[in-house]
């Protein structure tokens, strides 16, 4: 019987891009990232994005990591909130589930960065 060698998996093309563009996410073992960024992979599609797909992918990828960071700092609510703290006092603004994929999006840097690429690239909403 053969022995299958175990090989460490490649990194994914965009590790590269999450790596340079989401900083905050250094401590995040590299493995973790490529399973994060696999997880992902279904919600960004290559023929929209062309030569920009492992960008997208990769500012996506970091989207869904600071808004799970965000979720589990701040709260256990189900719909994410937007909070502004100034001066002692704070707003918050909840998300309107109807258009919460763009609502979220712009949640983040990450998300907003993705919505310039995907306008850039196709019109029309489709994440």
């Amino acid at each position: 019987m053969k022995k299958i060698k175990s090989r460490k998996s490649e990194p994914h093309p965009a590790s590269k891009y999450f790596r340079i563009l989401a900083t905050e996410f250094h401590e995040i073992p590299n493995e973790e990232v490529n399973i994060w960024i696999q997880m992902t992979e279904p919600l960004v599609a290559p023929k929209y994005f062309r030569g920009m797909y492992s960008q997208a992918l990769a500012l996506l990828t970091a989207h869904r990591l600071k808004m799970k960071k965000s979720a589990h700092d701040e709260s256990d609510d189900i719909f994410p909130v937007s909070k502004i703290s100034e001066d002692g006092g704070s707003t918050a603004f909840a998300i309107n589930q109807a258009n919460a994929t763009d609502d979220e999006l712009y949640l983040t840097w990450y998300g907003k960065q993705y919505v310039a690429i995907r306008d850039r690239m196709f019109a029309g909403a489709i994440v």
